[in-house]
């Protein structure tokens, strides 16, 4: 192969299912997480998440030593990158995702998920065998705060999410948060939960430096008809204490820890 070829190549071509893994690995599902300080949460989440994935890739700093080792612990792909700190930045998330979509394994489906999102106990029976999914869209989702890891398991606890075979309902103690609906785009799944199929996958956006905006520039890459919301699923975003919109973004920590005993108990199914 000559240099212009190289030159040419399309680096997302390795993304694209040839023929024959098309559809052996049509139901594959496989996530990227990026966790910096926030091992605490992520310990509890990646009990509750990893059983419905082919694929976990947690991606760090090379100084995050908590969150590598829960990573372990877990059994996920652990990548460790200097990319947070690109052009300059304190947390340059989306600089960080890109080094997590170059571990992706199979060419299905695959998901952006925030360290302190938890999916639902039958997520994955669900978005298979219950929802019609397009190739060609993103997809976003609902989520609810929960404060506190016990307060997670209660809200697990008490009763499925999908009630009498046909209602779909969060927790009454949890009301749904809002969702992203500006009057420029319209509908944008933000980066809390982003699922897409691998035959339309995309760079991450990393203009800003920090995780407020790429996110949205990332989905708005797939054209209005495209964002669609996902009505089968509710997520469950875990918070130490009452969350304020945007205090993370920086990827400085405002939240405290959640305590061992909490931790413990959020982990039970």
């Amino acid at each position: 192969m000559n240099q212009s070829s190289y030159s040419n190549a399309d680096p997302r071509a390795a993304h694209r299912p040839v023929a024959a893994t098309q559809a052996t690995e049509s139901l594959r599902l496989e996530a990227v997480t990026v966790c910096v300080g926030f091992d605490d949460l992520l310990d509890v989440t990646l009990t509750l998440n990893h059983p419905h994935l082919d694929t976990l890739i947690v991606v760090t700093s090379q100084a995050d030593t908590a969150t590598q080792a829960v990573a372990k612990k877990h059994g996920a792909i652990c990548v460790q990158t200097d990319l947070f700190g690109k052009n300059g930045r304190n947390f340059n998330k989306g600089a960080a995702i890109n080094a997590g979509f170059s571990r992706f394994q199979y060419h299905g489906w695959r998901l952006h998920l925030d360290a302190d999102i938890a999916l639902p106990d039958n997520f994955r029976r669900i978005l298979f065998n219950h929802t019609v999914l397009d190739r060609d869209c993103i997809y976003g989702a609902d989520r609810v705060d929960v404060v506190g890891a016990q307060a997670l398991r209660g809200a697990r606890t008490a009763g499925p999410q999908h009630r009498h075979g046909f209602m779909v309902a969060p927790h009454p103690a949890h009301p749904l948060s809002a969702r992203y609906v500006d009057t420029l785009r319209g509908y944008v799944p933000i980066g809390f939960f982003q699922l897409w199929h691998c035959s339309t996958q995309k760079d991450y956006p990393w203009s800003l430096g920090t995780a407020a905006h790429d996110d949205v520039m990332f989905a708005e890459q797939w054209p209005a008809p495209y964002r669609r919301h996902l009505p089968t699923i509710i997520c469950q975003h875990l918070c130490a204490s009452a969350p304020s919109l945007g205090e993370n973004w920086d990827g400085q920590r405002r939240q405290p820890r959640i305590t061992q005993d909490d931790a413990s108990a959020g982990g039970a199914r």
